[in-house]
């Protein structure tokens, strides 16, 4: 689930957070500052051309930052988690899941995050196994359906 915290001043919004007032108003203060003149030397956002164009043209001297004064203002809580496992059950060519011994278990298959991924364990971004799911469910039913 996930909680989305809503407040007209920055104040309020580190109170409702639980984060130090002082704290979040000096880092908004320095991201500000930097907004205007259109860098983020922190985070880097805004450096390419390509976020640059996909940015708000109205917002100058860089589309893609714009100071945070004007509220209301709004914080979500990011917490670590995995998404999927990415180095899941070791298949064959069928994606028929292998056992132990390396031998297919019979009307057993895994696609998706179930299926070790071509990734190796590794994923370039959310998403990474939505293509090989489709893929390798389609070999999956036609072998099932005795296609392949």
């Amino acid at each position: 689930m996930i909680s989305v915290i809503k407040a007209t001043t920055i104040e309020e919004l580190a109170r409702k957070c639980g984060i130090d007032e002082q704290g979040l108003k000096a880092q908004i203060a320095t991201f500000n500052r930097n907004a205007k003149e259109g860098v983020d030397p922190e985070f880097h956002r805004g450096e390419s051309a390509l976020v640059k164009r996909n940015g708000d043209p109205l917002v100058t001297p860089n589309p893609s930052l714009r100071a945070l004064e004007e509220g209301p203002f709004f914080a979500v809580k990011i917490l670590p988690g995995d998404f999927s496992t990415l180095a899941g059950l070791r298949a064959n060519g069928n994606v028929q899941v292998l056992g132990r011994d390396g031998a297919p278990i019979p009307g057993l298959y895994a696609a998706g995050n179930d299926l070790n991924t071509m990734g190796g364990g590794n994923s370039p971004a959310g998403g990474f196994t939505l293509g090989p799911v489709v893929t390798f469910g389609f070999v999956a039913g036609q072998h099932m359906a005795g296609q392949i």
